[in-house]
């Protein structure tokens, strides 16, 4: 069988690239469909839009954490790690989507999951994804409350049903429009946030901005930087998903390495700004969250995860229209993001594909659900778990496909989705493996960054189970390759109980 993923054509090329529009993430047929040459683009739109994805508030946001908690050389440190991680899980990654033409839920099919098993992919894209959109629907509706002099528990609550229900039309009806006018909010963001700069700088407060070392109440060195560099490792893994759902529409396969790059740049930038707009505004930001009943430390904590706040405090109204359009942008392609993930997770299971405004509902609703839970005030948790997730996701993924078969020439790729067993039983137990031992390991405190033990542990397991049920993996793939060859049966379902 050949393991081409584009029927006809080269798995590093591609014709007839669709030059200078986005591809429409919400279009139905494009979720379980491999992308037609028709719908290719040239890599300067696959990087604008992730661009413009990093540069949210929720990446200030991990600016400030990285930057507080660390201090700045630390801090300096993780932010390495980030782009040196970033751009290779991004590149691998997305070469993967690139060949297969489909979005990571469902190319997470074909590789480690199996058909029904991805339901464990699109819980933990829901999980992270949603997430981090509830994070940045609080980020939003906190600026605009301090902004407005809102205080009222009631008023609180209606503005974020009331956000939620922006990014749920947005979804349904304004994808082309915010990708057309991705460019502008991202230039105009950037502005703003140049502007707080020149405001550090006017005060003579650049050199404390870059050099300032932990900045919280009862920090130690060790515990700022494993809090900073957990939330820059899952913003890797998070990018590295995120664009794989993008990457797919690339024209050659070369390009990746251009769209990696832009992304992990922006996303590095974005961290920096966030660290001196968290310090502009610190003070005041923290004073005003005092005034709200919290103690210090807790003060210092929203200020940090505020940046809204801040960007508030440098530009007033043209600032708080600013990051409203700049959010805009990047909650519609998660609240899409996470939509999918809710269509894969009933197609798996129960074989019913959802309505697309029914999927997008329910993407915002639990994002509601994760807003009451009181996220912001659980996200060194939430992105310590997250990153737990969507690294050993991103492992298995690399590992299926790179070294299980390919040196190791334990099962194909490039295999037709009709073709694919129901459960990958050796990812999904992988994954679960991975998860629950990892996250107790850092609930406990005896490991302080997860991601030094979820890599190495997610590549082991599968390798070794890979290793283990060889001789049944082959067997089953061989005969889905006489099946297809002989242009008979159906799916390959049989005893998945030692996939």
């Amino acid at each position: 069988m050949k393991e081409s993923s584009v029927a006809g054509k080269a798995s590093t090329e591609v014709k007839a690239p669709a030059q200078g529009r986005a591809p429409d993430s919400s279009a139905r047929t494009s979720l379980f469909e491999r992308v037609p040459d028709s719908e290719r683009l040239a890599w300067p739109d696959i990087a604008s839009i992730l661009s413009g994805v990093v540069s949210s508030l929720s990446k200030l946001m991990g600016g400030g954490i990285v930057a507080f908690y660390a201090g700045c050389q630390l801090g300096g440190v993780a932010m390495a790690v980030t782009f040196a991680l970033s751009f290779a899980l991004t590149y691998l990654v997305g070469k993967i989507t690139f060949r297969e033409g489909l979005p990571n839920n469902v190319v997470s099919r074909l590789y480690i999951f199996g058909t029904k098993g991805s339901a464990a992919g699109s819980l933990v894209w829901i999980f992270v994804l949603v997430g981090v959109l509830a994070v940045g629907t609080v980020q939003l509706g906190n600026a605009v409350l301090f902004a407005l002099g809102w205080s009222e528990e009631w008023m609180r609550w209606a503005l974020f049903i009331g956000i939620s229900c922006v990014w749920v039309f947005m979804a349904l009806f304004g994808t082309k429009v915010i990708a057309r006018m991705n460019a502008v909010f991202v230039v105009a963001l950037f502005c703003v946030m140049g502007y707080v700069v020149y405001l550090v700088a006017a005060n003579g407060q650049m050199g404390d901005a870059l050099t300032h070392g932990i900045l919280i109440p009862g920090v130690d060195e060790a515990e700022g930087f494993a809090y900073g560099v957990n939330y820059a490792i899952m913003t890797s893994g998070l990018l590295a998903l995120f664009a794989a759902d993008f990457t797919r529409f690339a024209r050659r396969e070369r390009d990746l390495v251009p769209i990696s790059l832009v992304g992990s740049l922006f996303a590095v930038v974005t961290y920096l700004f966030g660290a001196l707009i968290t310090y502009y505004g610190f003070e005041r930001s923290a004073a005003y969250f005092s005034g709200l009943g919290y103690d210090a430390a807790g003060a210092a904590h929203a200020a940090i995860t505020n940046p809204g706040v801040s960007l508030v405090l440098a530009a007033g109204g043209v600032g708080l229209a600013i990051i409203c359009l700049s959010q805009m942008k990047v909650e519609t392609s998660n609240s899409i993001g996470g939509a999918n993930a809710v269509s894969n997770l009933f197609d798996s299971l129960f074989g019913v594909k959802l309505a697309w405004p029914v999927a997008v509902v329910v993407a915002n609703a639990v994002g509601l659900a994760f807003i009451l839970g009181g996220i912001l005030d659980q996200v060194n948790a939430f992105m310590s778990f997250g990153s737990i997730l969507t690294i050993g996701w991103c492992v298995l993924l690399v590992t299926d496909y790179y070294v299980v078969r390919g040196p190791m020439k334990i099962g194909s790729r490039g295999v037709p989705l009709d073709r694919v067993e129901s459960v990958n039983w050796r990812g999904v137990t992988t994954l679960v493996l991975v998860s629950a031992v990892n996250g107790a390991l850092y609930a406990t405190g005896v490991v302080a960054v997860p991601f030094l033990t979820t890599a190495p542990m997610a590549f082991a397991i599968y390798v070794g189970l890979s290793w283990v049920f060889r001789r049944q993996v082959r067997e089953r793939d061989a005969a889905r390759r006489n099946e297809i060859v002989a242009g008979v049966g159906s799916a390959c379902d049989v005893d998945v109980s030692v996939g």
